[in-house]
């Protein structure tokens, strides 16, 4: 066997790339696929990319110089033939969005700032789209995948009747703290001083199951923050459970971690305040932002509702609904359960890994989904998208040309996606109105090499289950994770329910 760091050779290598084709692979790959060590890989790699016969793309994949441009392959669905078909099929042309989408524009913003959530779309997209629709006071207004709120904030500050569907425990709770605009800011205070003081006479706790906490917290922090946990109030009501959203919104500030999008360590150690100083600093926010927002009581709806559940079983008021307005996961989305282990863990709602994974096996699938899931059915339905077989198709090709890929059963999730997402179709339809619009944050991916139009199979999903498009509008422009290089969009869908 050749020393390690002695570059493979170049035939050799080139053969292994020509077998992943456009998937690529990485050096770990490389050197599991040719029974080589690592450092000869990356010696071939970078002798190879020196004369341009070699690329490196996104997330450390390596590919061959032919593979560079999916665009440029025979047979590859380009994002813009997908569209120039979609416009023949529909008659509806892709355009442009030109307003504020991202969750970013409103994390600093009074209310919304209760919680950090980084996914969805900023409260002044919510309050276009409101302004827009021209609704009647006291319409009612749904989002099926709510998440922290956004948009049942707005729409009872609009004075509608907000309704809202949200899974993830964490973000219902930040949804219905929020929308309980009637909360005295003196009922906050007092019971966050009785907290606090009960908190600091407190022992430290036990930890969390998380395997990392020791790595995720200093020890200080730890026992400040099983003292705070451990004197929460148990009680449900409004001040109770803005504490518990409260307590909740320091502990990635307080740890090595952060979100930007998914949760990681920090490359550097961040100094700060304690989680003390954190949730005082917090419930000064909270109290403002109350006395703020009550200057415009005689503006508000009524309380809003919010169900923890799932959005495809949940009961909603039927033909009730004058708006909806929502942003569900995407194909190739994050696990929201990993990312918010945290919340789960120390707030209570997962005691035991095997809660986390019971969590995500309810979720709409993505990349979330174990593999032994049993709803994971490889016979390809044709009952969702004529357009989906030959994606389907596309991605166990290049499955199997590459022979090893994150996960192996990628056409599985996809199909899967597109048919949990079915019911949440259905179930918004029966509760809107007639000629009620559903505006749709969503975004297309490429997933194993292969192109998935995920806003426009959306438009098309509902279309078969009786919307009419009215419009797909590009909203900004995104890069896959799998190649830089590759043009993603995320679009605002707008649909109507037909008469009848």
């Amino acid at each position: 066997m050749p020393a390690a760091g002695v570059p493979l050779a170049d035939r050799t290598l080139r053969a292994a790339l020509g077998e992943a084709g456009p998937l690529g692979s990485t050096v770990l790959q490389l050197a599991a696929r040719l029974r080589s060590d690592p450092d000869r890989i990356i010696g071939s790699l970078e002798r190879l990319a020196g004369r341009s016969e070699v690329v490196r793309m996104g997330r450390g994949l390596w590919v061959l110089r032919e593979f560079e441009e999916l665009g440029d392959r025979d047979g590859f669905l380009t994002p813009e033939a997908v569209a120039e078909e979609f416009e023949r099929a529909e008659g509806v042309a892709l355009g442009t969005y030109r307003g504020p989408i991202t969750f970013t524009d409103t994390q600093d913003r009074p209310i919304h700032r209760w919680w950090p959530y980084v996914q969805g779309y900023s409260a002044e997209f919510v309050r276009g789209v409101l302004e827009s629709a021209d609704l009647p006071e006291g319409a009612g207004v749904l989002d099926p995948f709510a998440g922290s709120g956004t948009t049942l904030v707005e729409a009872r500050r609009h004075g509608y009747r907000a309704f809202g569907i949200e899974l993830l425990p964490p973000a219902a709770l930040a949804a219905r703290v929020k929308t309980r605009f009637e909360l005295p800011p003196r009922a906050l205070v007092g019971a966050y001083r009785r907290w606090i003081e009960q908190a600091r006479r407190r022992a430290p706790g036990a930890l969390p199951f998380l395997r990392e906490t020791h790595r995720q917290f200093s020890a200080r922090t730890l026992r400040d923050l099983t003292r705070l946990r451990d004197a929460l109030p148990s009680s449900d009501r409004p001040e109770s459970e803005a504490l518990r959203l409260l307590f909740g919104s320091v502990l990635i500030p307080s740890s090595r971690l952060h979100r930007s999008p998914c949760l990681g360590y920090r490359r550097r150690a961040v100094d700060g305040p304690g989680p003390f100083a954190r949730v005082e600093a917090g419930v000064r926010a909270m109290t403002e932002d109350l006395e703020s927002i009550a200057r415009a009581r005689r503006r508000w709806g009524p309380p809003a509702t919010v169900l923890e559940e799932d959005a495809r079983r949940a009961v909603l008021p039927k033909g009730r609904i004058g708006l909806a307005i929502t942003s569900p996961p995407y194909v190739n989305g994050m696990d929201y359960v990993m990312n918010y282990k945290l919340d789960l863990a120390w707030l209570g709602y997962a005691s035991s890994y095997a809660d986390l994974a019971e969590l995500r096996r309810r979720e709409v699938a993505c990349d979330n989904l174990p593999r032994s899931d049993p709803g994971l059915q490889r016979a390809i339905r044709t009952d969702l998208d004529p357009w989906l077989p030959a994606i389907l198709q596309a991605i166990r090709g290049n499955l199997a040309r590459k022979g090893s890929y994150r996960r192996d059963d990628m056409d599985a999730v996809v199909q899967r996606y597109f048919a949990d997402l079915l019911p949440v179709v259905e179930n918004v339809h029966r509760a809107l109105k007639p000629r009620a619009r559903w505006v749709v944050v969503v975004g297309d991916s490429l997933l194993a090499g292969a192109y998935v139009p995920g806003d426009l199979l959306f438009a098309r999903l509902a279309r078969s289950r009786g919307f009419r498009i009215v419009a797909v509008e590009v909203a900004r422009q995104r890069r896959s994770g799998q190649r830089r290089s590759f043009a993603l969009r995320e679009s605002v869908v707008t649909l109507e329910r037909a008469d009848g």
